[in-house]
Parts: C-alpha cells; structure tokens; sequence
C-alpha cells in the first residue's frame, strides 16, 4: 500500500485527528485528488454513504476547498440540497467551515448557489452557509453590491419557511454584515414577525452588527473576521474540529462534552450552545 492510500485509509478510520494523513495527502495532491472527489461523488450520488466515506469527505472537502478543486460544487450542492444528507457527510462544518468551503470552490455558478438559498428542503445550515457565500462574493465585488442588496430585499418576500429559522438568521447577519442601512426596515420586520428568533440574537445585536458593517472601509474584512473566507489553509480549518487539542484545554469534567455546536445551551439561557457558553469559552 502506497502512502496515499495508507493515508486516505486513516482519514476513514482513524479515533484521533488524522495530521499525519492530511499532511500526506496535501504534499502529494496529484495523486490524492482524485480519490477525494470519487469519495465525494459517492456519497453525493448515494453508491456509498458509510460512516467511512463520509469521514474521508469531510477532511477531502476541506483540502479540496484549499486546492480550489471546483469540480467539488455540484455534489456538494447536491448534497445540501438533500436536507440531512449533508450533516451525516460533514457533520458540525455545515455551521462552522462549509461557508469557506463554498467561497473556495465557487466558480461562477450562480444560480446553483441561490437554488440552495431558496430551496426549503435543504440543509438549513447549508442555506445558510450559501447566503454568506453570496454576501462574501457581494463584498469581495464579485456581485455588485445594489444587485446583492435587490436579492436580499426579494428573499425577505420569498424565503421559506415564513417562521423561525436559521435561514433567517443568516439573512438578517448578510444584511448588516454588508451594512445595507436601505433594508433595516425588512429586518425589523423580520425580528417583529418571530422569523429571527429573539433568544438567540435581538434586534439591538443586529443594529449594532449593521452599524459595524456599514462603519467598515472594506467589507470584505467583515466577513473575513468572521471566517467567511475561502481556504488557504485546510489544517488551520480543521482546527476547530481537533478534539485533542479541545481536549488538551478543557477541564478534567465538562458538563457541555456531549452537547453539540447547534443544540440548546445547557445553562439555560435560550440561546444555542455555540452562540453562548462555547463562544464564552
């Protein structure tokens, strides 16, 4: 067995964070892509959605997003569009790196990226990560910034579902990230009607996002820091996934161990986990 499938091998089954294997398969692309994108077009097409497979994908993606491997898009899009289909492949990155991962792969297809957006029935975080997706490139003078503005204006009388939603979230975030004062009015509308849920971000957060946004000389830099950024670097990526190093940091109990990025904090504010005592950690 040659190294590259010695690693890809250990990104399929290996209990700790697999660096060695990732490092191998960086250094020797030419010969690892391939096997990547079949892992990917696999799982897309249903012939192979073990665990096995999916756990190759997940770190495939993000060394193909560094790579810039635009072949990647269409089964990834068709995956998100699916529904849960894209949790069981990439699990927490659908709320924490898939929206660099698509900055990183887009080459141009716009109208796959809004199907994604409006598409009720797909991943709801997978929507999400497609807004900030065509913000980001709004920001970055990919998309003109009155056109981004327009379809921000008739996704507010479109998006489904008419109730609280992370979509919704994600677009109320597009709006002051890209500091669109015109469309304040909607967002309010947004916040009164309950389709941003008000324990999770009020009204005054997101007026105090918009005023940052609009404040901002390059709003690029806003996405940026907020990690809505294509991939330069897949390790420094998946660093955020290193249970090791989470572990090495943590206290000898941690009541949240268990709790997932997404699911109700434990302290009982309200709020999701990671928008409350994980960020606070």
């Amino acid at each position: 067995m040659n190294l590259v499938a010695m690693a890809l091998a250990d990104l399929a089954g290996a209990e700790t964070f697999p660096l060695d294997a990732l490092m191998t398969l960086r250094q020797k692309w030419a010969e690892a892509r391939d096997p990547l994108l079949e892992a990917l077009k696999a799982f897309a097409s249903g012939a192979d959605r073990s665990p096995e497979n999916a756990e190759k994908v997940f770190f495939g993606l993000h060394l193909m997003a560094e790579k810039r491997e635009a072949e990647a898009w269409a089964p990834l899009l068709a995956v998100a569009m699916e529904g849960e289909a894209l949790y069981d492949m990439i699990g927490d990155a659908a709320s924490e790196t898939l929206p660099a991962i698509l900055l990183s792969l887009y080459s141009g297809d716009l109208a796959g990226l809004k199907a994604l957006i409006e598409a009720p029935r797909a991943d709801e975080w997978g929507r999400v990560a497609a807004l900030e997706c065509y913000c980001a490139l709004a920001a970055a003078g990919e998309i003109p910034l009155d056109e981004a503005g327009a379809y921000l204006a008739a996704c507010f009388e479109t998006l489904q579902p008419r109730e609280s939603h992370p979509v919704w979230y994600g677009w109320q975030g597009c709006v002051a990230m890209l500091g669109l004062t015109e469309l304040e009015p909607l967002a309010a509308r947004a916040f009164r009607q309950g389709l941003v849920d008000k324990k999770v971000l009020s009204f005054e957060d997101f007026q105090a996002d918009l005023r940052a946004g609009r404040a901002a000389a390059d709003r690029s830099q806003v996405f940026e820091e907020r990690g809505i950024k294509p991939i330069d670097d897949a390790l420094d990526a998946l660093a955020v996934f290193d249970e090791e190093d989470d572990e090495a940091e943590a206290p000898a109990e941690n009541k949240f161990k268990d709790v997932g990025r997404n699911d109700p904090c434990p302290c009982g504010s309200g709020k999701k986990y990671k928008k409350c005592c994980l960020a606070a950690g």
